[in-house]
């Protein structure tokens, strides 16, 4: 087998496991229309034609999406009508029939083969805004009053502005209750009374590629990688990047993730650190320097400055779902808050 069919077959799977988790999240558009695509990588064709040149980008670096973010992208930006005609997103309904869909396929990737290579180079950026739900119950599990939010992985720093958002956690409401961004996941379990948001006075996100959500180009990539038939995420990340437009953050591009975290830790205040979901996107060689800086900070932190991490991550022993840990200094103690769908469509809150 030569090294060319080598990374196609691996890139058919790529796209077939890709397609599972599509469907499993709810988006049956994606979970067909990733499977047609894996047929025709397989087969080298068109598809397999965009991604050749980025057959060396690591599987958490999520290559599928990549490709079908540019292509939801195209359509939104008004550049491709005809795949916009079959994106709900755009006004589209979704072919019947694979046979449909496949052929409507063809077209945006022969019609945009380079725009569609191009982006191929672009980070996935989801800022999916109903893992905030989760992100929420770890900061108001930390017991501060107040602290500085730090997002590691920011994108377009929406889940910064997670305080703005109403929050329902079953009886327990967190954050604007007149906020134009509602998150109420389904809850298994108990949420405590007592919790409380801590007031956020300063906001930073980090970022390789942090996207100005208020800006046009900003907004369409992020909805660009929303899933095009999930009208209820694409309505919500809307209403947040609205909400953005009048909560200043303060979003740094980042060379070194960890050298910069450091600078920002560097100054003692009650501090917050946030992530969810992007851990598989730094390489593995860099996790122990993010990790190493935050210990280092964490060792320093007292009663007037503490600090947490909150870390809404795949489950290690069940990746069907994610986890969300807390662990705060200066006790240094690491605890599960619960579990969590990867688009926080449901919350599982840790028994105490």
């Amino acid at each position: 087998m030569s090294d060319g069919s080598a990374a196609r077959d691996e890139w058919v799977e790529r796209f077939d496991q890709q397609a599972v988790a599509c469907a499993e999240l709810g988006s049956a558009l994606y979970g067909r229309l990733l499977r047609i695509i894996a047929d025709d990588v397989g087969v080298g064709g068109p598809s397999w034609e965009v991604i050749a040149a980025h057959a060396d980008l690591r599987f958490g670096q999520a290559g599928p999406l990549r490709l079908v973010g540019g292509a939801h992208r195209l359509a939104l930006a008004g550049a491709a009508p005809g795949w916009a005609a079959v994106l709900p997103s755009c006004g589209g309904a979704v072919p019947t029939e694979d046979r449909d869909l496949a052929e409507a396929w063809r077209r945006v990737v022969g019609s945009h083969g380079d725009e569609l290579r191009s982006g191929m180079d672009r980070e996935v950026q989801t800022n999916e805004v109903a893992r905030a739900a989760g992100l929420a119950l770890g900061a108001a599990s930390t017991g501060f009053e107040r602290a500085r939010l730090v997002e590691l992985g920011c994108s377009g720093g929406l889940n910064l502005r997670l305080d703005g958002f109403r929050v329902e956690l079953g009886t327990v409401l967190l954050g604007d209750p007149a906020s134009p961004v509602r998150l109420a996941p389904e809850i298994s379990g108990t949420v405590g009374l007592s919790l409380r948001m801590p007031v956020v006075g300063e906001r930073i996100g980090l970022d390789p590629h942090p996207v100005d959500a208020t800006s046009d180009e900003g907004r369409v990539t992020l909805l660009g990688f929303v899933w095009p038939d999930q009208s209820e995420r694409f309505e919500r990340i809307a209403a947040a990047i609205e909400l953005a437009a009048a909560t200043p953050a303060d979003l740094r591009r980042t060379a070194d993730t960890a050298a910069s975290l450091a600078a920002v830790l560097s100054r003692r205040t009650p501090t917050i650190v946030q992530q969810s979901i992007m851990w598989q996107y730094v390489p593995t060689d860099m996790r122990w320097q993010i990790t190493s800086t935050i210990e280092a900070a964490g060792a320093r932190a007292d009663t007037d400055a503490p600090l947490a991490w909150v870390r809404y991550e795949p489950d290690e022993w069940d990746r069907r779902r994610a986890s969300i840990w807390l662990r705060t200094w200066p006790e240094g103690a690491d605890r599960l808050v619960g579990h969590a769908d990867y688009h926080g469509r449901w919350l599982a809150p840790a028994r105490r």
